[in-house]
């Protein structure tokens, strides 16, 4: 007690202030040039707080579609490394709109399989980790491994149509069944409806 009294007898007050405006700046120049450089760690190994840089796979997207299957948004994505464990990736408003055009830059787009390396903060909430992307320079693709086509439906008419609520698709503008439908989609080619698992009807089969 009787040091600090002896340090503020010794200290004029304009010291004092001299010395309060040094240590601000020195601080501020220093919280501005400091980096965390972030810890790469499997996902088993993270925990609250962590500052880290995962490399892993795309497990699933939770995407948003529109009537022609066109991906119109990215909820979250669901990583998972060599351990078996997974993280969830949040993507924030702010931007949800760049991080969609990111995803969709590559032909086919990013999706399910596709290794990606994200940068920020572990969260743990209910038992899960996440992290919520708030900046796009934290999120990359690595490797490209799923070429699987990205199927979309046609916007213009084609001889290809289904009901939206069916699983069975027609070839024939005459087929009883087609002409029942009020609402249709159409398929680009028949392929494309195979693979996205229609399968033909017995009207259009006989007569094709």
């Amino acid at each position: 007690m009787f040091i600090f009294k002896l340090i503020i007898m010794i200290l004029t007050e304009k010291k004092i202030i001299f010395f309060s405006v040094v240590f601000v700046v020195l601080g501020s120049l220093f919280l501005t040039t400091y980096e965390l450089t972030p810890s790469e760690k499997p996902i088993s190994h993270l925990k609250d707080g962590d500052f880290v840089k995962i490399t892993s796979k795309i497990q699933r997207m939770d995407v948003n579609y529109n009537e022609y299957r066109e991906v119109i948004g990215i909820k979250s994505v669901r990583l998972m490394d060599e351990t078996a464990s997974d993280l969830r990736l949040y993507i924030s408003t702010e931007i949800s709109k760049e991080f969609l055009e990111y995803t969709l830059k590559t032909d086919p787009r990013i999706k399910e399989g596709d290794i990606v390396r994200v940068t920020g903060k572990i969260n743990v909430y209910n038992g899960l980790y996440g992290i919520t992307l708030k900046d796009i320079s934290n999120f990359e693709i690595v490797e490209k491994l799923n070429f699987e086509k990205d199927i979309l439906f046609s916007k213009v008419p084609t001889k290809y149509y289904a009901s939206k609520s069916s699983k069975s698709y027609h070839t024939h503008a005459s087929c009883s069944y087609g002409l029942k439908i009020n609402e249709k989609v159409y398929f680009i080619n028949e392929e494309d409806a195979l693979n996205l698992g229609y399968k033909k009807c017995s009207y259009c089969e006989k007569r094709d």
